[in-house]
């Protein structure tokens, strides 16, 4: 069943043709990160069918886009963060120390009458996806367990249970990817989103609103590709926290991740203003590859922290340490397990 409902959502998800960091940027994104996941991680999500369904996911929030006024009102803001050249946000924040909450980012804004919906809140797109999929794998630790140390009925029900996680897990990291890829385009993460903008300009950079949509498309689409991509995939280091991560230090990692993309808006500017795209110069297609090959770095390195991070958090309602679980030392019962 399981099988048969993944292969579904394949069928669903992969498009006839490439809807255009884009469509086909966000794809080699996922996938590069999907078949880099560490051993450690578990065997349902290195499988060549998770592999697919990670790499369809990749791109799914840009294709709902268009669901309805109230949804891309909401939602749309969730892909991109508005950063000035000293690597702040409206002047209140930086990069390096963001706010660890949407609440406090949110408020932050308003104490100098900035809007979070026109500024962007890509760092807790990627932050709640990474605490989303870490409780998803604390609920997987358990029911693993649990099935394997219980009988009958029971074991009957966390069997269940686990296939519904992974499925579940499957897609919440997949769907995530999404916003973790958008993360590694650099005029996503700055406010030199499509053209230089209504700013001082004394490399002449060029004004235009085609800017975006060339570079992380149409010049992805013609001339970059996954194999362009791997070569600049890094090991993973495991971090194996022993508590866990504060909202603080998530906040930290996603503001250093978005700070070494920004770096790379002047590249995407020089490169146009040289030709680069416009002839495909080895250059610009390296350029591409590695700010793609950033988010498949960062995208691998979330999930398996995510993973690792699980060990240290809790399920159910009061909530149950899973360490405490796994070692046998409370038995969860069904409202919290």
């Amino acid at each position: 069943m399981k099988k048969s409902l993944v292969a579904t959502l394949l069928a669903l998800l992969m498009p006839a043709s490439a809807l255009a960091w884009g469509t086909n940027g966000h794809r080699i994104i996922s996938r590069v990160a999907a078949e880099n996941l560490p051993a450690s991680v578990p065997a349902f999500l290195r499988s060549p069918m998770a592999m697919k369904a990670i790499e369809a996911l990749g791109a799914e929030e840009d294709r709902i886009k268009g669901a309805g006024q109230s949804w891309d009102d909401d939602n749309d803001p969730g892909h991109f963060l508005d950063v000035d050249d000293a690597l702040g946000v409206a002047g209140v924040m930086k990069l390096s120390a963001l706010p660890r909450s949407m609440d406090d980012y949110t408020k932050a804004l308003a104490s100098v009458g900035q809007d979070t919906y026109r500024d962007g809140f890509l760092p807790y797109s990627i932050m709640d996806g990474f605490e989303r999929v870490r409780k998803d794998f604390a609920i997987w630790r358990v029911d693993e367990y649990m099935e394997q140390h219980t009988q009958g009925e029971q074991e009957a029900k966390y069997t269940r249970d686990r296939v519904l996680r992974e499925m579940l897990t499957l897609r919440d990291i997949g769907d995530w990817g999404h916003f973790v890829g958008d993360g590694s385009q650099p005029l996503h993460v700055t406010y030199h989103f499509n053209g230089w903008g209504d700013f001082p300009n004394p490399h002449g950079y060029s004004t235009s609103h085609h800017t975006h949509a060339m570079f992380e498309s149409e010049f992805v689409n013609a001339h970059v590709n996954a194999s362009d991509v791997r070569k600049h995939v890094v090991a993973y280091v495991p971090t194996n926290p022993t508590t866990s991560l504060s909202q603080t230090q998530i906040a930290g990692l996603i503001g250093t991740y978005l700070t070494g993309t920004n770096k790379g808006v002047t590249t995407v500017y020089d490169i146009e203003k040289a030709g680069g795209f416009a002839a495909a110069t080895p250059a610009a297609i390296d350029f591409t590859a590695i700010q793609l090959a950033r988010g498949s770095n960062e995208f691998r390195d979330l999930v398996a922290l995510a993973w690792e991070d699980s060990l240290n958090q809790g399920v159910g309602y009061p909530e149950i340490p899973v360490r405490d679980i796994l070692s046998g030392k409370v038995v969860p019962r069904n409202e919290n397990d």
